[in-house]
């Protein structure tokens, strides 16, 4: 009911601060690895954030999250189940395999609440294993120039801007000046790319000419052409404030035909009342990222335009250019505010998987684009922070949820709801496949014997059973209990954890460098063959190796054999001398057995007189029980049962009759009795006829738990970083607090 109320509370909030009446509320993750380039066997250490960045919110509602690492056949090598519930902050370690091949690995993570979106919108990190990033030359070889116009097309007539992204043959930024020319060589416009290779182009695309990019890079020069110009309808906009300006350029004489929508995190989806073919929009909070949607009557996206506001921020990361080898790189954030979590690595300048958390959480957490994000955005100044920013948004495209179906859907769009505690559901059925209904289904935990139980109220006997945290491969005892309170047989159907179908929309393609080099690769053979080179030295080549991933969906169990904790059998009797069942039971840890001599008179003293009690002065308790009364455990002998009121001369029964005294926790000894709670006392006597094994009325079950390897992160914290070879570097710093994030990055150079 708790996780019920949650989720119309946070519809509530939803449909309080959208206009339409939803602002489609999920949650974002940033995942921070180390580095990004690792050998087959290396642990990954990793650490990151879960938000909910939307109006008046940033801390997640989850407390648990899924992290993957699949390879480039999007084939599932590991998954984790990571609890988050530090504010968001969570911290893990993935192995890696010695037999996995070199090439491009990526981690996926999402939460339950992200899984009512589409699968690109969940967090996504490649990283490399057995494999390294090219080296940057001094100079470039031969550039590479993308131009991508906004919206996705230039139409004629209007202005307009095209994203630039310039680069040499290994993908690495280059700054340098370009111009735009027509077909007759006329000069148009200039540009000067960023220091991540990014500019903004502006200029007013004319019917029938062919324009293109000229530019002499390291000597050579170069012609870029543009695309063509089409005469498509195309909608466009720019943000000052909470002010909106919009054009519909070449929209048709009826621009009632069209509807607007606009969505950001700030103010949720809205529509616009009345369109014009240029208007203004005034919104209720300043947004820092919108989305313009251009739709017909049915609400089918012919046209959409995502476009930043401003960015008012300050550089204060303060670090040294120029460090020597063994030295660690100092910084300091002067306003850094009190309580944030700070997240630090040193990447190296040709790396070129380095993310941040402000990049992540705000922008690839909803845009895709066919360019990769700015690389040197948080050490730009001001200016060409921004442009660089529009420029990469001009070139995506929203994808966390189709427009359509969610305008369609409203708020039956959230069929997950966010995770607070761990659970798992299923029903239950009689023998006769009926549904048990009236009763309750009873969960112990094997490992620390807690118990949870559920009702069984609905005509289907479903459950959801909700429990404490626990570990992988931690097992459930399942019992099924009738009106009655009595154990009884059933067969139990627990739902099977699904998981999203992989989607990979950060493909990376490592770039190879422009000489060649030395690897070791797996072949085809099945028998070690090997070349001897002129050092004489074996090049041997390694068989194929399959690596198959394991996605684990297992169905409870039948459990018909019980492990004791304490157990004495014949051969231990005889051995040790016991004489009566009050010593066996006195030398098994786990139990206690206290002495009240205001009750009656018991082993110890048979002496009586007429105060005698109907009580015994013994008490039996396991301190392994969990009840709140710790009461006294019953005590079966053979197959009957046995309370505290007959404990006087059950304590006193002489050893050599006894064949075995087994303790059972509590969910063992359902297969016995009912209402033990703390567990019982098993004793079969050497008169005692076996009978066929005791079934159980229970059942094992043992879902997906918490990853044992997400341990607390700074406690297994590595050596701070030191400059191990000369060499230029970045520093990159993420600053998280309960209202938001900010990301900071600094150049420096390594010197002997």
């Amino acid at each position: 009911m708790k996780t019920r109320l949650l989720l119309w509370a946070l519809l509530g909030a939803l449909t309080a601060s959208a206009q339409l009446p939803t602002d489609f509320r999920s949650e974002q993750i940033y995942l921070n690895l180390e580095k990004h380039a690792y050998l087959p066997g290396d642990t990954i250490s990793l650490e990151g954030q879960v938000t909910c960045i939307a109006s008046e919110r940033f801390l997640p509602h989850s407390n648990y999250l899924y992290i993957e690492c699949f390879n480039e056949k999007d084939s599932v090598l590991l998954r984790q189940k990571i609890s988050c519930k530090e504010r968001g902050y969570f911290s893990t370690h993935l192995p890696t395999d010695y037999l996995w091949p070199a090439g491009v690995y990526y981690l996926r993570a999402y939460t339950k609440l992200m899984r009512n979106f589409s699968s690109e919108s969940f967090a996504q990190q490649p990283f490399l294993l057995g494999k390294e990033f090219p080296k940057k030359e001094e100079r470039v070889y031969e550039a590479k120039c993308v131009i991508a116009p906004s919206g996705g097309k230039l139409v004629s007539g209007h202005p307009q801007t095209a994203t630039v992204w310039l680069t040499d043959d290994c993908t690495f930024p280059i700054r340098s000046e370009l111009l735009l020319k027509n077909e007759k060589g006329d000069t148009i416009s200039m540009v000067h790319t960023s220091e991540s290779g990014m500019a903004l182009l502006r200029f007013i695309p004319k019917p029938d000419v062919r324009y293109h990019l000229e530019g002499n890079i390291d000597g050579n020069n170069y012609r870029f052409p543009l695309p063509e110009i089409t005469n498509d309808t195309k909608i466009q906009g720019n943000l000052n404030g909470k002010r909106l300006n919009y054009q519909v350029l070449n929209g048709d004489d009826d621009i009632s035909k069209y509807m607007l929508y606009t969505f950001d995190r700030q103010n949720g989806l809205t529509r616009t009342n009345i369109l014009k073919a240029n208007g203004i929009l005034m919104l209720e909070q300043t947004p820092e990222v919108l989305t313009l949607f251009l739709t017909d009557k049915d609400n089918q996206v012919l046209s959409q335009y995502t476009v930043a506001g401003k960015q008012e921020r300050e550089n204060t990361l303060q670090a040294s250019d120029k460090i020597t080898i063994n030295e660690s790189i100092r910084f300091e954030i002067p306003s850094l505010p009190e309580g944030a979590k700070v997240m630090t690595r040193i990447v190296a300048e040709n790396d070129l998987l380095s993310t941040s958390a402000e990049m992540a959480l705000k922008y690839m957490a909803d845009y895709t684009s066919p360019l990769p994000f700015p690389s040197h955005l948080y050490a730009s100044d001001q200016t060409t922070l921004n442009n660089d920013l529009q420029a990469w948004l001009s070139t995506a495209s929203f994808h966390r949820f189709d427009l359509k179906d969610a305008i369609a859907k409203d708020t039956a769009l959230y069929t997950y709801l966010p995770e607070e505690v761990m659970s798992f559901s299923g029903k239950i059925e009689k023998k006769s496949r009926r549904p048990l209904k009236g009763g309750q289904l009873v969960a112990y935990h094997t490992v620390n014997d807690f118990v949870y139980d559920v009702p069984l109220t609905s005509d289907s006997a479903r459950f959801r059973m909700a429990v404490d945290d626990f570990m992988e491969g931690e097992e459930f005892f399942l019992q099924a209990i009738t009106a009655k309170e009595k154990p009884d047989f059933a067969s139990y159907h627990i739902d099977d954890e699904t998981f999203p179908a992989l989607v990979n929309n950060r493909r990376f393609r490592l770039p190879l460098s422009r000489y060649t080099y030395t690897e070791v690769t797996i072949g085809n053979d099945f028998e070690l063959q090997y070349t001897t080179g002129k050092d004489k030295v074996r090049n041997y080549t390694l068989p194929n190796v399959t690596v198959k991933a394991r996605l684990k969906t297992e169905e409870p169990k039948p459990t018909h054999e019980f492990y004791s904790v304490n157990y004495a059998d014949r051969e231990e009797i005889e051995e040790k001398g016991y004489l009566t069942l009050y010593h066996i039971l006195k030398s098994m840890p786990g139990l206690y057995i206290t002495y009240d001599p205001t009750t009656n008179y018991g082993v110890d003293s048979p002496k009586t007189d007429g105060n005698a009690k109907n009580e015994s002065k013994y008490k039996i308790v396991s301190n392994r029980g969990v009840s709140a009364t710790q009461s006294s455990i019953p005590i079966i002998i053979d197959t009957t049962r046995f309370t505290s009121a007959d404990y006087e001369y059950l304590l006193n029964m002489p050893a050599f009759e006894i064949e075995s005294v087994q303790v059972l926790k509590a969910w063992q000894a359902l297969a016995y009795t009912y209402g033990a709670l703390d567990g019982a006392i098993l004793v079969k006597t050497r008169s005692y006829k076996e009978r066929p094994p005791l079934p159980s009325k229970g059942a094992m079950y043992s879902p997906m738990g918490l990853s044992p390897l997400s341990y607390p992160f700074k406690e297994y914290a590595s050596e701070p970083w030191k400059a191990e070879k000369v060499g230029r570097y970045r520093l990159l710093v993420d600053v998280i607090t309960e209202s938001g994030v900010q990301s900071y990055e600094k150049a420096f150079e390594v010197v002997p």
